[in-house]
């Protein structure tokens, strides 16, 4: 029964069915008929998926990041980073890491943020003799950056799947998100410095002092959020909310002329659409982990690899390759959640913290958004700018080694997670 339902899996990805669907059939299948529960069943685990305090976090910060980029504030954030660094050698592709960084922060979609900097930076970048290759490849590595650094709704998720505190999840991730981003800051310097062609005029103080005035209410976001979340003075779903009001204020005060109601319902369509998306695969996940459960496949996976002669770390880096082959084939958040009931128990009884192992798959899954054939923020700027596979693949090659590089720091110096805690 068990060999059926993963077969069920299997095939339907292969013709190419949503994830969601393949895992909703799959552990639907295992609890209907191997576990003998009855059809109410099915509907209950999806209630139960969802029905977590935290998860209304993931809906408030994707409303707060689509109203960034439909409002107006998140392009006076760029055009103020790039007036800082823009002159630079290698400049250009350095203003995109780090205002996707920034951006990524607030929006918490990986896809959302190649869209948005990139509408703004890829005509820039190619006018100044930027190949096609380095313009998408850049973006794409940065549009990752997002996942890492607080507040994350990769790191929401991975709260709700083991009853971690996301507070201490968010603060674990300042150092290492800022380390990814000087990763990609130094590929894209090198890259840029062999591929560019021209070097925009230095802007002047008063053009770096005006674009700041204007991009300062946006570049203050993050402080007030985090702020609030390590001060006591809210919760993390109570900061996702604020982040909202937060993003409609400034919007109101400082673009008015984008503040229309075209953009709020553009703002308001993109995130029920990527929120139903999420929570429909976290009930069919749901169920796919409750079946493994059941058939005690972690437990199983746990003894052997307690019983193996082999040192800590090895079995870690094994389990961080497992989440990079997955990424190869699904998307980050089923990843999450298909993996999770059966490896962390595992990382558990190695004595690893847990939370040093969130920052660790946050790192790996990031990866996975960027690894063909199914990396989502490869087709998210393939279907966008209508440009082949080809060419974004080609371009990211760089900064994936950057990324994978940043990773396996993460994992063997896991002072860099947890010394904020120290």
């Amino acid at each position: 029964m068990f060999a059926i339902g993963l077969l069920i899996f299997v095939v339907l990805l292969v013709i190419g069915a949503p994830i969601w669907l393949a895992l909703g059939a799959s552990g639907g299948y295992w609890v209907l008929v191997q576990m003998g529960l009855p059809l109410e069943s099915v509907a209950s685990q999806y209630f139960i998926a969802t029905d977590q305090w935290i998860l209304l976090a993931v809906p408030y910060f994707l409303l707060a990041g689509n109203l960034m980029t439909y409002m107006g504030p998140a392009s006076r954030m760029f055009r103020f980073i790039n007036n800082l660094v823009g002159h630079l050698p290698g400049g250009m592709p350095a203003a995109v890491v780090v205002t996707a960084a920034i951006f990524g922060a607030l929006s918490g979609s990986s896809v959302a943020t190649v869209v948005a900097v990139g509408s703004m930076a890829i005509p820039q970048m190619i006018k100044m003799g930027y190949t096609k290759e380095n313009s998408f490849g850049v973006l794409a590595a940065s549009g990752t950056l997002g996942q890492m650094i607080p507040p994350s709704i990769f790191m929401i998720l991975f709260a709700a799947s083991t009853q971690l505190d996301p507070g201490a999840l968010f603060l674990a991730g300042i150092v290492p998100g800022a380390f990814m981003a000087l990763v990609l800051v130094l590929v894209a310097v090198i890259v840029g410095i062999k591929d560019k062609k021209e070097r925009p005029k230095r802007a002047s103080f008063t053009e770096i002092g005006s674009s700041f005035l204007q991009a300062f209410p946006s570049l203050l976001m993050p402080v007030v959020i985090l702020g609030g979340i390590y001060g006591g003075v809210f919760t993390p779903t109570e900061a996702a909310a604020i982040a909202v009001v937060y993003v409609l204020v400034i919007s109101f005060l400082f673009n008015r002329s984008d503040f229309t109601l075209a953009n709020f319902k553009k703002s308001f369509l993109h995130t029920m659409v990527t929120t139903s998306i999420i929570y429909i695969l976290l009930g069919g996940a749901k169920l796919f982990s409750t079946a493994m459960t059941y058939i005690q496949v972690p437990q199983k996976i746990t003894e052997f690899a307690i019983s193996l002669a082999v040192a800590d770390w090895v079995i870690m880096l094994i389990i961080v390759l497992v989440f990079l082959i997955f990424g190869m084939f699904l998307d980050a958040i089923p990843i999450l959640y298909i993996t999770l009931p059966i490896l962390y128990p595992v990382v558990l009884s190695l004595g690893y913290d847990p939370i040093h192992f969130a920052i660790i798959t946050v790192g790996a899954l990031m990866i996975g958004q960027i690894t063909p054939p199914v990396g989502s923020c490869l087709y998210a700027i393939s279907g966008h700018f209508k440009e082949s596979m080809g060419v974004v693949v080609k371009g990211t090659n760089p900064y994936l080694i950057g990324l994978v590089l940043g990773t396996l720091v993460l994992i063997y110096i896991p002072w860099l997670s947890l010394f904020l805690f120290q």
